[in-house]
Parts: structure tokens; C-alpha cells; sequence
């Protein structure tokens, strides 16, 4: 307990106004104007607030990181402020009613405005985007970080006239001032700051208009227009789908989505502007590998589930993300069948059933579950909703849900309230099996896919029986193959019986077969065998980057005298286009004995191990530092990168990084060598490296 004379002491060192915000605060209009600074890592900008005043006089408290101001005006005069612990405090207006505050400041972001590929080698890559998630926005404005709280923001951007300023609301002017563009956005509905954003780079666009009048614009970067027609495929057929699927209009004036380097994530449901990472940004090959469809159905469906109506707090986040998940799904059943869905929901039943069994089950009202838990277990809750209150029942639950919060915050409490007036059905139960236990309910969902699904029946069935005792041969994997035709039916027949199958049949089903079947082929054989070389020979030539890649290294290992053929071949049929393929085919023609001079093979190193550098996407990154790894090829050049990786933005990255700097720390020893290397990282910021070189 603090003493009375400590207390006084503290009160004394106050400033004269009050550090608690007033509740009764309301910022209703933003209006932000910023100017990037990719050189210096800032931004330069001003904020106009339009806001309430309960009229108590007490402070106004704005989130701010790391930003200096040069005016902080309230109505029009100097106001009193000051900064503590990443807030900006302002005195608060003694009268009550509608009030504006105007602050001139710069920031200098550490993190949610990234500047891409200013610093390094390559040329015309560069860009500039953010990732305000969770409270994150008032690292470069100065903002409520709360998703509470609800405004109308408009962005102004001044930026070099050669690049494409993406952000949210519609772009209503554009006008040159000398090298520069001013781009002026306006939103005509309030959002919660997190949901701010803007995009900066050398883009092109497709447009399409919704049949409900809505413009949608594709966004790319220059001279990728035929992978840009691959990545965006269904765009305009999703978006109506998830219109007419939610029952409600699309909530905001515009709809964009832009691909952007090194992104976080897959994808981020910025209010009217999803951005997601480029590694979607595919050509036809890799269309079959990982296309963008669901990432584009389960961002736009934020913009209800999420943006239009936001969640109160953490524990709350099934609202957002099993709902995203949920109609993402929906989604690619409209476009691609019920098969597909059905095998990805049993694959995540899977995947939940394995979490159960460490032990790490989660309650979808757990604020700290994982993803799995959030997004899969949270679409299965609403599967299993459904199909509980019917599908009208549904629908009308959904839409009254959206209706009664649209643009403002919920809790699970009051969806679940809708459905059960909607359908005249207590989900008191629902709430227990699926939202407050741990446990994955397996039972229920390996019934409802037995009721919807006769492919994952028959599949479930032979597990079954298997686990019962009975010997599965291969006459029942025959008869239970041709019964259906889905081809991820047959890649998990392959996958959980391949050891009963001989090889006059594998060879039959997998030279008629799909590229699912093909692929589980390749992960579950060992070193091929004689009869396979043929039929994986033809498989380079496959409509898919990953089944050529995996074709080329198993063909290289098995056949060596015929390693300069395989390696020829790849390199004449288009697959290098694609930069993972081209990785190994660099790793691997170093170690291909007379394939080119040493000249030549110095150059494949140089290449591969270039792609470390920060010039490159974060995944390229890292698998050229595990391929590098494995055969112990890692330069002093890759352990600079390294070292720089280990405070990546990509949380995943960076973890990637420190783990195998760790080990390497832990097999070279030699101090000197990581001094001398870690000299080029100051100390402040790469304190982790320092920390850990020190103390070997």
C-alpha cells in the first residue's frame, strides 16, 4: 500500500488535468493526412478529430508510439498535453457538446508500416502497407486503439507520383502537385482503428462491378496482369455469393484487395481493402498448388463478420474468425462442389483431434485459443449449428445478428440470442459442447459428414474396420476406389492404405489419376523403384510446380547417371518461373557432377545463396536457408542474413530465424566469427543477437 505522503508527493508531479479518459468521449470523424517517408522510416502527418465532450473537463487519451508533434490544437487553440507510456494525454474541453482536435506529429513506426525494398538490391520493388491488428494503427496515427471505439476515417496520401496508393473507402481525388500525387479517400461509415489502412506501390488493376452496383478492384503489381487473372479468379462470383449467402448488402462503398511482399499473413480484412501476400500471386501451375479462392472468400466475409459488426474483446473472436472461416467454405463449395469442403472439414476434425490428444484442447471462448481453434473449430460450431436449427432457422439468426450491431461491437452472447429467437430453439447446449468445452466434439462431426458426405463414409468405414481387427486388402481398396471418382476421396485412400496396394495397381491409379492422387503418391513412397521412373519421369512435365519439384529431387536421387537430362528438361519447360523450383534446380545442378565448370556452378551457389537476403519474400528466405543448411553451404554472406532475420517483422520468420541461429551458435562455437559478423547490427535493436553471442 502506498503511503499518504508518497501519494501526495506523486499527485503534486501531476500535470493539471486528469490522466483517466471519460467514457463519454465519442470520436465520430477522422481526418488523417500523411506523407510516407520510405527513406527516413517515417511518417509525416496530421490528424483532425470531430468528437463528443461529455463536458468534465478530463483528459483525452489517444494511443501514440514512438511520434514527436509540433501542434496539438483543440478548437482551433494550443492545448495543453503530454506523452507517457505510448499515449498522447491532451486536456479535455470543460464544455460538453461537439469538439475538433488537430495534431501536426511524425512517427517513426517500428512496426505496422513496413517499408519494402527500399534498402536493398532489387529494383522497382518497392513498397509501403500496414498491419494494424490488434491495436496496432497508433504506431504511425495518433488514435483510439480500441475496437470499442468507432469512427469515420478519411485518409489523405501524398506520395511520388510513380506509385499506386491503395487505402481505405473510395478514392473521390486525385490531384498532381509537381512529383507528387495527392490521393484523397473518404469512408462514409465508422470502423474500429485497427481496420485503417493504406498500401503504396507499383500497381495495375482489373476492375469488375458486383451485380448489386458495388466496384471491385483487383490490384497487382506491373507486368503481372496474366498471373493477376489466375489469383483473382472467382472474385466478382464470390463476392455475390457471400452477399446473397449473409442475406445482408455488402456493407462499405468499394471492395479492393492488393497483393503485397513479405506480408504477415495470408491475408488482412482491412474496412473495404484486403491486403494478402503475394506468394497468391500465381500463374496456372501454381493455380493448382495454392490458389487464392479461399483467402479471397474468407477476407471479404470479415468485412460483415469482423468489420460490420466487431467483436467486444478476445474472448469474443469466434465472431470473426470461425464465421470468416465458416463462409470462406460455403464459398468454395458455391464455386468447386461439396466434395472439396467436405474433405477439408474432416482433414480439420483431424487436425483437431491431434490437439486434443497433446492434451492443448481449447474452449472457443478461450481469448487465448489458437488459430486451429478459432477458425476450424469455430466453422465446425457453425456447421453443426445449422444443422441443428435448420437452414432457414440459420439464415434469418445470421441476418438479425448483422442487422441489430451493424457498426458496432457484439458478443457471442448476442448471436447465439438471435438464433434462438430466430428458430424457437435453447442452445444451451450447443454453447456447452461446442463453445465452452475444451474437447473437440469428434463424435457429432464424424456423423454429420457421414450424413452429407458418402465418399468420407465409405473412407471412415475402412478406417473402422480396421481398427476393429479386419485385414483391409487391396481387392476392398480396389472396389471402394472405383465406387467414387472425388479425387481426394482416392488421395486418402492412397494415403492410409498404401502399404496393402501393389504396384500394378498404384501404377494404374496413379498414371489415370489426378494431381491429388499423384502427389500422395510422391509422400508416401520411399526411394523409387524401377517401375516408378517412367510414370514420375512424365510427372515433370505435371501441371503443378510442387509435383515437378518433388518429381525432379526424387528422380535425381534415384537416377543418378541421368541427373544433367532431368535438370536440362526442368530448365527448358517453364517450371524455373517458379522460385522454389528454382532453388533446388540451383542446389541441385552444383552437385551434379559435369554439369557446367566450376565457373558455372560458383554462379548456381551465388544465386541460391542470394536468396536470403532481405531482397526476397520472407518463405523464399527461409527455404534457402534450410536447403543451404542441409548440405552445409551457408556463407558468411547467409549468416549476415540470418542474423537480420532474427528480428523479422513475420513473427513466423523470425522464429524460424533465432532457432536455427541458435544451433548454429551451438555447432561452430567460434566467437570471434559472430562478433565480428554481428558488428553490422546495432545493439539496440538486434538485442536478442548480442545476448546470445555473448554468452558462448
Amino acid at each position: 500500500m502506498t503511503s499518504k505522503i508518497t501519494t501526495l508527493i506523486f499527485m503534486a508531479a501531476l500535470p493539471l488535468f486528469g490522466v483517466a479518459q471519460e467514457e463519454g468521449y465519442d470520436f465520430l470523424k477522422a481526418r488523417i493526412r500523411i506523407a510516407p517517408d520510405p527513406d527516413a522510416g517515417l511518417i509525416a502527418g496530421e490528424a483532425q478529430y470531430d468528437f463528443v465532450s461529455p463536458g468534465t473537463g478530463d483528459s483525452i487519451r489517444l494511443d501514440a508510439h514512438m511520434m514527436e508533434y509540433s501542434r496539438v490544437e483543440l478548437n482551433g487553440q494550443p492545448a495543453a498535453y503530454r506523452t507517457t507510456s505510448g499515449k498522447l494525454v491532451i486536456e479535455g474541453p470543460e464544455q460538453g457538446g461537439r469538439h475538433e482536435l488537430r495534431i501536426s506529429y511524425r512517427a517513426f513506426p517500428a512496426q505496422t508500416v513496413y517499408f519494402i525494398g527500399w534498402k536493398d538490391s532489387l529494383v522497382g520493388n518497392e513498397q509501403i502497407w500496414t498491419q494494424g491488428q490488434g491495436k496496432d494503427s497508433s504506431h504511425w496515427v495518433p488514435v483510439v486503439d480500441q475496437m470499442q471505439e468507432k469512427a469515420e476515417f478519411d485518409l489523405t496520401v501524398l506520395f511520388d507520383s510513380d506509385y499506386q496508393v491503395v487505402a481505405n473507402g473510395r478514392l473521390i481525388r486525385k490531384t498532381r502537385e509537381g512529383p507528387l500525387t495527392r490521393w484523397v479517400f473518404d469512408m462514409d461509415k465508422p470502423m474500429s482503428s485497427y481496420l485503417l489502412a493504406f498500401a503504396i506501390g507499383r500497381f495495375d488493376s482489373l476492375s469488375w462491378e458486383s451485380a448489386s452496383g458495388v466496384p471491385l478492384t483487383g490490384y497487382y503489381p506491373r507486368g503481372e496482369s496474366e498471373r493477376a487473372r489466375w489469383t483473382y479468379r472467382y472474385t466478382r462470383e464470390i463476392f455475390e455469393y457471400l452477399e446473397e449467402a449473409i442475406g445482408i448488402p455488402y456493407p462499405w462503398g468499394d471492395y479492393k484487395q492488393v497483393p503485397v511482399r513479405d506480408f504477415l499473413y495470408a491475408g488482412m480484412e482491412n474496412t473495404g481493402a484486403t491486403f494478402f501476400s503475394d506468394r497468391y500471386l500465381v500463374d496456372s501451375l501454381g493455380y493448382q498448388d495454392q490458389n487464392y479462392i479461399n483467402v479471397n472468400a474468407h477476407e471479404l466475409a470479415h468485412q460483415w463478420f469482423g468489420n460490420l459488426v466487431t467483436e467486444t474483446g478476445a474472448a469474443e473472436h469466434w465472431l470473426h474468425e470461425g464465421f470468416a472461416t465458416f463462409y470462406a467454405y460455403e464459398a468454395e463449395r458455391h464455386l468447386l462442389g461439396s466434395d472439396l469442403v467436405y474433405w477439408k472439414l474432416y482433414d480439420t476434425a483431424r487436425a483437431l483431434e491431434g490437439q486434443d490428444a497433446t492434451g492443448a484442447g481449447e474452449s472457443l471462448l478461450d481469448p487465448g485459443a489458437s488459430s486451429l481453434t478459432f477458425y476450424e473449430k469455430g466453422a465446425w460450431a457453425l456447421y453443426l449449428l445449422r444443422e441443428e436449427v435448420g437452414e432457414t432457422a440459420f439464415r434469418k439468426g445470421v441476418k438479425d445478428f448483422l442487422q441489430a450491431h451493424a457498426y458496432s461491437n457484439a458478443r457471442v452472447e448476442d448471436f447465439l440470442r438471435a438464433v434462438e429467437k430466430s428458430s424457437g430453439t435453447s442452445l444451451s447446449g450447443f454453447r456447452k459442447t461446442w463453445l465452452e468445452a475444451t474437447g473437440f466434439p469428434s463424435g457429432p462431426a464424424m456423423e454429420y459428414l457421414k450424413q452429407n458426405a458418402e465418399p468420407v463414409k465409405r473412407y471412415l468405414g475402412l478406417l473402422e474396420a480396421e481398427k476393429r481387427g479386419t485385414p483391409v486388402e487391396e481387392s476392398m481398396i480396389a472396389e471402394a476406389w472405383q465406387q467414387y471418382a472425388s479425387p481426394w476421396y482416392r488421395a486418402h485412400l492412397l494415403r492410409s492404405f498404401r502399404d496393402v496396394l501393389t504396384p500394378v495397381f498404384l501404377e494404374q491409379v496413379c498414371r489415370q489419376g489426378s494431381l491429388p492422387v499423384q502427389k500422395a503418391f510422391l509422400e508416401t513412397t520411399g526411394s523409387l523403384q524401377d517401375w516408378m521412373i517412367p510414370m514420375v519421369e512424365g510427372w515433370l512435365d505435371a501441371p503443378s510446380y510442387d509435383l515437378r519439384e518433388a518429381s525432379l529431387f526424387r528422380l535425381w536421387v534415384a537416377r543418378p547417371a541421368k541427373r544433367k537430362s532431368y535438370l536440362d528438361r526442368v530448365s527448358q519447360n517453364g517450371s524455373l518461373s517458379e522460385m522454389r523450383l528454382q532453388q533446388l534446380w540451383w542446389l541441385l545442378a552444383v552437385f551434379t557432377e559435369g554439369y557446367g565448370d566450376g565457373d558455372a556452378k560458383q554462379g548456381y551457389l551465388k544465386r541460391l545463396r542470394a536468396t536470403t537476403s532481405s531482397a526476397y519474400g520472407w518463405e523464399i528466405r527461409e527455404h534457402a536457408f534450410s536447403m543451404l543448411r542441409e548440405v552445409g553451404a551457408l556463407g558468411p554472406e547467409n549468416l549476415q542474413d540470418l542474423m537480420q532475420a532474427t528480428e523479422h517483422h513475420s513473427w513466423q520468420f523470425k522464429k524460424f530465424a533465432r532457432n536455427l541461429f541458435e544451433e548454429l551458435l551451438k555447432e561452430q562455437g567460434n566467437p570471434d566469427l559472430w562478433k565480428n559478423l554481428a558488428e553490422n547490427f546495432p545493439r539496440d535493436r538486434y538485442k536478442y543477437l548480442h545476448q546470445k553471442i555473448e554468452s558462448l
